[in-house]
């Protein structure tokens, strides 16, 4: 610049030639030209431009011409944002600072967005006044963009982590991109598998746009497309004016022969398209293709974990999966369960979930497995477990654990497996046992016992075989027994044990054995085989029996030994059979006592209801209308005792459905104060001990009232001369223990208790307690069904029952049912609803039942009351119904169906054309899979069979207008 500055003409400008040039212009003009920095001077009035070699780049193409223009006119169409700083300067003499100010320059013959930091610093004159000024600046354009691209990558990373589906990615893609709006005024992400925008684009009309995304051929990396014509509205994003055009970059995962997705961004209309931005929109792109390409692997790997967990559920090995120092349970198989009681153990650490454990030396193997990396294999290693209302329980097991370690390598937790070798331990400590036993009692016997190998060769003989031949101890091992055996024998001898090695049969025979003088007296071998685990022969035992005398008695006696153990079979076989008809005796009688009384029950009820039916149709038929009220009566009263017991026997098999409620036990008790001492009679005395500040349960009220009765009629029968019942309740905050003692899970419940001070139970009495059909009253007054619908309906509600009784002193039956947090549902406007008119508003209903009887009467039943009716016989019929145009307010259908569609299949399949879609079951057994495990989803109810018709009137009612 010094040279170009000496080759300008100055005599043209203000300031004149040089060399009349004032000291305080010269002084930082030599200083400037000499610094590496950025550096401009302005000089007078018009503050003529000076600038320095490190200056040029930032002016472009107006270098050299700015030299000794006004900068007024150098940066023209900057002059106006930094105008005031200049007047500060120049005025009052007080410098400036900016940092990356973002300043629009002209310097490549277009306006480009650039930043800058720099400083305005006043230049006194020879007189001391303020002549010029100079600005020292570092144009930081691109740390400024790259770490404002950076942020973009960083951010667009960060916000697709939360994504779990391939339309979130792109969506999510969209959302945090439309940050990056100083590069790209707009984005928009395309799906490319059906050329259909998965969303709309930061801009409402730009997801309409037909984007030439069919031109992205393969291999092509990107395309530049114009914008006029394309777009009629482009949004300008923070720019004073629109984007030209629009890059478009494929979206691609490897493996895939084209791109699934393109992403369009509009372009920064003061930045030209060059290789850095589209290098960053490739690395845009590439962030969205490796989520896309992300969740497809966790899909895949997402399937082979359950085909893992599956393998893991059905092991019949015992596996656990521990996590953390503490060593805390968060996954078991159900084997594994098994072997601790059932007991609840996953999110807990092993010291809590199983306390007995704790000393037992096994939390300081996982210490060492955890710490130090490496497995521990144990081999029938003892421990003792707690079984839930059992003594501790001591096994042996055969495990392995195995240290998990984490992407680093760092130990994170411990997998556990293994098997109960229990019964082989014991087996091995018994044959162990049964050795030494062996070993002292063939010592002592007066006859020759021998061992063998499983293919014959000879390895123990007793001491006495030794003492009778004369030979050396351990001389008989192998094959050298046979030199023992008389040499006529010897042949037949090989013969037959050869032959029992092979079969594996029982090895017998009778020969003569040398005696240590040389005589030969007669014996009778007998060898048995000792099978191993595997089912092959592990070994021989047997023996050699002196029958010298009794040779003569010798098939007698073995005759005789084959006739006692064919008795004794016999015997055992027949007394099983007679022990089997016993049991099976039993348990029909029970079952004839059950069936018997409903069987008797059904009868009377069908009597009351046909006999009245057929004097109703004999006095109508009569024109005889005075009485028919009275039959009416008494067949609707036998229906109603019915459906009762069918609602017992549905409790009963647990399928009964319930209808949870907030419910104030306290509330509940009190209500049935009055009925529960009329039906208590004058020889008991009652007593309610309400606990103060009650807490709520979820509970079905009219099961718990029908249970509370129950058992207070129970406490009555065994106070046959009257006695004392109480009736407590009480909050209960059940610690590990206590839970685990009433086999529950630790918590808060309340309990509902009935006491009595009648003869109490036996201890096998109340094991048997709540076993269907199970009674101790007299035949004919007791189904054995009372305490089993109890247990059946407070296990269905989450909680348990227990007994406490002694005999002579009383019996106490506690119900403990899981605390409900919330507020108890107001039930007058229960109350305030019953009878009300149930009459119909234009509304339409479904009817859908396969049995024609049913069908009608509720078609009657709701046509009377007004409300236009459509009718199905089954599932397809009623779902091609719903598929029609025709309105629908409720579908009232049976559960059980034919055509291969139940009601709730057909409900789910209507939910789905129509979600807003309420739904009355009509049904006599609500099974499981209707109402899912006793319970129903929002806008789904169950009236059961058999219903009074103002009943269905007032829940069809109930249900639209909810």
């Amino acid at each position: 610049m010094s040279a170009i500055m000496r080759a300008h003409d100055w005599s043209n400008t203000p300031l004149g030639p040089p060399e009349n040039w004032p000291e305080g212009l010269k002084v930082p003009l030599r200083m400037m030209l000499t610094s590496r920095f950025e550096m401009w001077l302005g000089w007078g009035p018009d503050l003529c431009f000076f600038y320095n070699d490190a200056y040029v780049p930032t002016l472009g193409v107006k270098h050299p011409k700015a030299l000794g223009r006004p900068m007024a006119e150098v940066w023209r169409e900057v002059y106006d944002a930094v105008e005031d700083r200049i007047v500060s300067v120049m005025q009052a003499g007080v410098a400036t600072w900016d940092k990356a100010l973002l300043l629009l320059l002209e310097r490549s013959g277009y306006p480009e967005e650039t930043y800058h930091t720099f400083s305005y610093s006043p230049l006194f004159g020879d007189s001391g006044a303020v002549e010029g000024l100079m600005c020292v600046v570092t144009e930081e354009t691109e740390r400024i963009i790259s770490e404002r691209r950076i942020e973009a990558l960083h951010h667009l990373s960060s916000a697709l982590l939360s994504c779990q589906t391939r339309e979130s990615v792109l969506s999510v893609a969209e959302r945090a991109l439309a940050r990056s709006d100083r590069d790209f005024p707009f984005v928009v992400m395309q799906a490319l598998n059906d050329g259909v925008a998965l969303s709309s684009g930061t801009d409402g009309s730009l997801g309409a746009v037909r984007w030439p995304v069919g031109d992205l051929a393969p291999g092509c990396e990107w395309l530049q497309v114009p914008l006029e014509g394309l777009v009629e509205a482009v949004p300008t994003g923070p720019w004073d004016v629109p984007p030209r055009e629009a890059l478009i970059v494929p979206v691609s995962i490897a493996g895939r022969p084209s791109p699934v997705a393109a992403l369009i961004l509009g372009q920064n209309p003061y930045r030209h398209v060059d290789a850095g931005t589209i290098a960053f929109a490739q690395l845009l792109a590439g962030q969205v293709a490796g989520a896309l390409a992300t969740i497809e692997t966790r899909d895949r790997e997402a399937a082979e974990i359950g085909r893992l967990r599956q393998l893991f559920e059905q092991s019949p090995s015992f596996m656990a999966i521990l996590r953390g120092p503490r060593h805390r349970f968060e996954l078991v198989n159900p084997r594994y369960r098994q072997i601790v009681g059932h007991r609840e153990v996953t999110g807990r650490e092993v010291a809590e979930a199983l306390p007995e454990v704790v000393g037992q030396g096994f939390i300081d193997l996982l210490d060492r497995v955890y710490t130090s990396g490496e497995p521990f294999v144990g081999q029938s290693v003892p421990i003792s477990l707690d079984k839930p209302g059992a003594a501790p329980e001591p096994r042996f097991l055969d495990f392995v654990y195995q240290p998990i370690r984490d992407n680093d390598g760092v130990v994170s937790g411990i997998f556990v497996e293994g098997i109960d070798v229990t019964a082989a331990h014991d087996a091995a400590a018994a044959l162990r046992d049964s050795e030494a036993q062996f070993r002292t009692l063939a010592e002592a016997m007066p006859n020759h016992v021998w061992t063998t190998r499983a293919d014959g060769m000879l390895d123990w003989c007793n001491t006495r075989t030794y003492e009778y031949s004369g030979a050396e101890a351990g001389s008989f091992d192998g094959p050298g027994w046979i030199d023992l055996v008389h040499p006529d024998d010897r042949l037949e001898t090989t013969r037959r044990f050869s032959a029992a090695l092979k079969s594996g049969a029982v090895y017998e025979n009778e020969f003569r054995l040398r005696r240590a003088d040389g005589a030969y007296r007669w014996y009778i071998a007998r060898g048995v085989p000792l099978i191993g685990e595997d089912g092959t022969i592990a070994r021989w035992i047997g023996t050699n029996t002196d029958i010298h005398e009794q040779k003569a008695n010798a098939e007698a006696l073995a005759e005789l030994n084959q006739t006692l153990e064919q008795q004794v079979s016999q015997r055992t076989g027949e007394l099983m059979a007679a022990e089997e008809a016993l049991r099976q005796s039993q348990k029909m009688e029970a079952v004839g006592q059950l069936t018997g009384g409903i069987a008797h029950d059904f009868n009377n009820l069908l009597a009351g209801i046909s006999g009245s039916l057929q004097l109703l149709e004999k006095r109508i038929g009569q024109g005889r209308f005075d009485s028919i009220q009275r039959y009416l009566d008494a067949a609707q009263s036998s229906s109603k005792r019915a459906a009762a017991l069918t609602q017992r026997l549905l409790a009963f098999s647990r399928r009964q459905t319930l209808d949870p409620k907030p419910t104030n036990i306290n509330r509940l008790v009190a209500d049935l104060d009055e009925l529960i001492r009329r039906t208590m009679g004058p020889s008991v005395d009652m007593e309610v001990v309400g606990a103060g500040g009650i807490w709520l349960t979820l509970v079905d009220p009219n099961q718990l009232e029908n249970a509370l009765l129950n058992l207070c009629i129970n406490a009555r029968d065994a106070m046959p001369h009257g006695g004392r019942l109480t009736v407590e309740t009480a909050n209960k905050w059940l610690d590990d223990r206590a839970a685990r003692d009433r086999d529950l899970p630790p918590g808060q419940y309340v309990s509902l208790s009935v006491s009595d001070t009648g003869t109490g139970m036996t201890p096998d009495v109340m094991a048997r307690a709540f076993d269907p059909f199970f009674t101790t009253k007299p035949l004919g007054e007791g189904t054995g069904l009372g305490l089993s619908m109890i247990y059946g309906f407070v296990r269905q509600s989450g909680g348990q029952v227990r007994i406490y009784s002694e005999v002579g002193h009383g019996s106490t039956m506690t119900l403990y049912l899981p605390r409900y947090v919330g507020e108890a549902e107001d039930t007058c406007a229960d109350h305030a609803t019953r009878g009300h008119e149930y009459s119909a508003h234009g509304e339409t209903v479904l009817i859908v039942d396969d049995e024609s009887i049913v069908r009608m009467l509720v078609v009657d039943v709701l046509r009377e009351a007004g409300y236009l009716v459509l009718e199905a016989a089954d599932g397809p019929s009623g779902l091609k119904v719903m598929q029609s145009a025709a309105r629908i307010d409720l579908l009232v259908t049976d559960v059980g169906l034919p055509g291969g569609m139940n009601g709730r299949q057909m409900a789910d399949a209507g939910r789905l054309l129509r979600p807003d879609l309420k739904v009355l079951f009509v049904t006599g057994y609500a099974e499981n899979a209707v109402v899912g495990n006793g319970h129903l989803e929002p806008g789904m109810q169950v009236i059961t069979k058999p219903f009074a018709v103002e009943a269905l009137g007032n829940k069809v009612r109930e249900m639209i207008d909810g």
